[in-house]
């Protein structure tokens, strides 16, 4: 048979994007206008403190934000805020980041740092939510001058958000501490979570903010109840842990506290699913100053397989971290792990990290290092090639990350005929299965296994660019993306024939 080659350069020079330093490890398009400042910034952004567009250090453009402390008062902020509209979509997770340089001659000093950050806003324009990266901190003897440092971070937005504003910031902890600091190349892009390490900000390091005490608190950490803070000394990695003390609750109202107080963080996890292993792990803290040792407090992980009601939990795996009664060090991190199988039903899992206070004890605790490994049980939904943020259809959102993965990508889902390299080819499969993903691994355009669809049109010309199993077009599209692009013609259905044996019928 005659195999047709399709060329396609001018698709693909169309869809080249433009260099940027994130591009190969962003998901999705960046969604910043002048991210890095090419341009005058007024149209894009509003300066506060001591803050400008500068073509001293440049990463590619020839230009930067440059920024520095007013030497005015203590913790005093300086940076940009973005004054245009940024979409988001609300229960999605997205990547921001940005490379950040200080100069030999003016390095930034002490406590003073600078870096990314995003905001969340509702439709009534409020903040609802943070995310921040510092990537150059004073106190830091191996921080390196002169050098273009990134930084990036995975950030959670709400599901009642609806836009974001980025602020490159940078903060003079002290207002005699010298220093400058250069920002470029910033981004803010459609991403997802890691299927074997879904967790997002498990160090708790990246969404505090000494100024704005915006709820919640901790980026991703969605769930925040009782008496939760954020710790800027006592860490594993820092610069932050998650601290809590017992709620002291007050259920009868007379004024005196009741037992039974929780305080604690949650984060849900999407896509576990029936089989999958999941396990939790994390460390806990108490420092001597204000121990729980010797109370009836303890520190409890928690693991909640979750189905179509969150409130109801089909099951859950426990297990104690540190506990007051116990010999337990203070000034000490210990680590405990727990472990499960997502039973049937399972759709995601909520993490849960809490400190129980039975009899209305003091004391406080610190988390960090909160890890989530899932292992796959086989069963999930089906996969969808193409639908590269897993929202079950394939649409212009996945086409934002084909576009960004465009060239050498080995490895990647964007490489839907795994050659190494996301182009017209990969375009012509993608296009093959626009629309909703199948929910099922049966023939009839359900997927599954291209020798067996007896029902389906493949084996014959059919005027479109598809045939009716999913599973026999992505096997010969693969071979001649025509198919799915111009019609499924004679040569289709030949090929069809070798690639799904059968497809014809019994």
């Amino acid at each position: 048979m005659t195999i047709r080659s399709l060329t396609l350069g001018l698709v693909a020079a169309a869809l080249v994007p433009a260099g940027g330093a994130f591009a190969d490890d962003a998901d999705g398009p960046n969604l910043l206008e002048n991210p890095g400042f090419e341009s005058p910034i007024a149209k894009t952004y509003s300066t506060f403190g001591e803050a400008s567009r500068n073509g001293e250090f440049a990463l590619e453009s020839g230009w930067s934000l440059k920024m520095f402390g007013c030497f005015c008062a203590p913790f005093n902020g300086n940076g940009a805020v973005s004054i245009y509209d940024i979409p988001v979509v609300g229960g999605s997770v997205y990547r921001v980041g940005a490379f950040a340089l200080t100069p030999a001659g003016d390095q930034i000093r002490n406590g003073s740092w600078g870096g990314i950050k995003v905001e969340f806003k509702d439709a009534s324009n409020t903040v609802i939510a943070l995310g921040e990266r510092r990537i150059l901190e004073g106190y830091d003897p191996d921080m390196p001058m002169e050098e273009w440092i990134p930084g990036e971070f995975l950030a959670y937005a709400p599901d009642n958000a609806v836009s974001a504003t980025i602020v490159p910031v940078y903060l003079q902890a002290s207002q005699d501490d010298a220093g400058a600091m250069y920002i470029d190349n910033m981004l803010l892009a459609p991403s997802k979570r890691d299927a074997a390490k879904p967790l997002i900000n498990p160090n708790f390091d990246n969404g505090v903010d000494y100024q704005y005490l915006v709820f919640p608190t901790f980026n991703g950490w969605t769930e925040q109840y009782g008496n939760v803070f954020f710790d800027d000394f006592n860490f594993i990695n820092g610069p932050h842990s998650a601290g809590m003390f017992g709620s002291f609750p007050d259920y009868d109202g007379d004024g005196q506290c009741d037992p039974g107080g929780v305080s604690g963080l949650g984060q849900i996890i999407p896509d576990i699913f029936e089989g999958d292993q999941v396990t939790l792990s994390m460390s806990a803290y108490t420092p001597a100053a204000d121990s729980i040792v010797g109370t009836d407090n303890f520190v409890l992980q928690k693991i909640e397989f979750l189905g179509s009601d969150p409130s109801a939990p089909i099951d859950s795996i426990a297990g104690t971290v540190m506990d007051g009664t116990g010999a337990f060090d203070n000034d000490t991190w210990h680590f405990a792990e727990i472990s499960g199988t997502a039973p049937a039903g399972t759709t995601s899992i909520r993490i849960v990290a809490q400190i129980v206070q039975p009899d209305c004890g003091a004391g406080s605790i610190r988390i960090d290092e909160v890890d989530v490994t899932v292992g796959s049980g086989g069963g999930g939904p089906v996969a969808c090639p193409g639908d590269f943020n897993d929202d079950g259809v394939v649409d212009g959102a996945d086409f934002g990350f084909l576009f960004a993965a465009w060239g050498a990508c080995a490895g990647c889902a964007e490489d839907l005929n795994n050659d190494g390299f996301v182009n017209g080819i990969d375009l012509g499969e993608f296009l093959a299965v626009w629309g909703e993903c199948p929910d099922d691994n049966g023939g009839g355009g359900g997927g599954g296994d291209p020798g067996d669809c007896p029902d389906c049109d493949c084996c014959e010309a059919n005027g479109n660019t598809s045939c009716s199993d999913q599973a026999c077009t992505d096997a010969v599209c693969a071979v001649d993306a025509i198919c799915c692009q111009f019609g499924w013609d004679s040569i289709c259905a030949g090929i069809a024939e070798d690639e799904c044996n059968g497809c014809a019928g019994p």
